[in-house]
């Protein structure tokens, strides 16, 4: 397993903290934390110049659209931050911290830290800490019902053999856990539920804002076939299902690490090669 400088792990650490800030609406410490973060990620490599020029645009627009949230602007800074969250911009230099099959059926796998991914996250956070939210929760049967859709698409992905029981305690659980916590979990709950379930929910039915993002969180893993699409996006309605249980972002990302820890730890992970 590949070890991380002392300023890349501060870079990340500060990252980690401006999310947190961010996603309790806490904007000053995130906005701090966020310029602080990504001139200790300069400093160490991680953040590049046209990454750090990127990077720049990019908060300059989340801060326009307070005094011009005109539509078009609005559709600029979507397109931006997706186009960090997936790696299409240059400038990053996200670290590799172990690579290899996590058990011997296992396909291929590689943990990053993605700067970008997060940096992308945060601006988005910091947007939605004004945001309003939807006045109607739907209680807690609703996250049960979320939390029961989660365990029976881990048993239809064994059951259609994308997954097979291969239980395991990895040496990089805890790098991978505070990836997924904060730079995967976190990061897509912010989009696909407290942006575009909370942003249609507002101007439709509860029921259609939930399938419409469920949707799109399972197109956006389309990458991994059909089936894999299909999963993610009966995933999604259990996310989608415990986020509107009370509004509270933090316990959809919950149960997103609480899924993927699950499958990490119990099946082959990410799928059977």
């Amino acid at each position: 397993m590949f070890t991380l400088p002392s300023l890349t792990l501060a870079a990340y650490g500060l990252l980690a903290l401006g999310l947190l800030a961010a996603s309790l609406r806490q904007e000053a410490p995130g906005w701090i934390a966020l310029i602080t973060s990504a001139m200790l990620a300069l400093a160490a490599g991680v953040l590049q110049p046209l990454g750090a020029l990127a990077a720049a645009i990019v908060a300059g627009l989340t801060l326009a659209l307070r005094r011009h949230p005109r539509p078009e602007l609005y559709l600029v800074w979507i397109a931006a931050l997706l186009a960090l969250a997936v790696h299409a911009l240059p400038g990053f230099d996200n670290p590799l911290l172990w690579q290899g099959r996590a058990s011997p059926d296992s396909a291929p796998y590689r943990l990053f830290w993605s700067y970008d991914k997060g940096f992308a996250g945060l601006l988005l956070l910091l947007n939605l800490c004004r945001a309003p939210l939807p006045e109607r929760q739907l209680g807690w049967p609703a996250a049960a019902v979320g939390a029961l859709a989660l365990l029976f698409v881990l048993g239809i992905a064994a059951a259609v053999g994308t997954i097979s029981f291969a239980p395991k305690w990895p040496a990089w659980l805890l790098p991978w856990l505070l990836a997924n916590c904060f730079l995967v979990s976190l990061v897509e709950e912010a989009f696909f539920r407290a942006g575009v379930q909370r942003w249609l929910e507002l101007r439709t039915e509860p029921f259609a804002a939930l399938m419409a993002a469920s949707l799109l969180f399972g197109l956006a893993h389309l990458a991994g076939g059909w089936s894999w699409m299909g999963l993610a996006t009966l995933a999604g309605i259990g996310y989608g299902l415990i986020y509107a249980a009370r509004r509270q972002l933090w316990l959809a990302v919950l149960a997103h690490l609480a899924f993927n820890t699950l499958h990490l730890l119990l099946f082959t992970y990410p799928k059977l090669a």
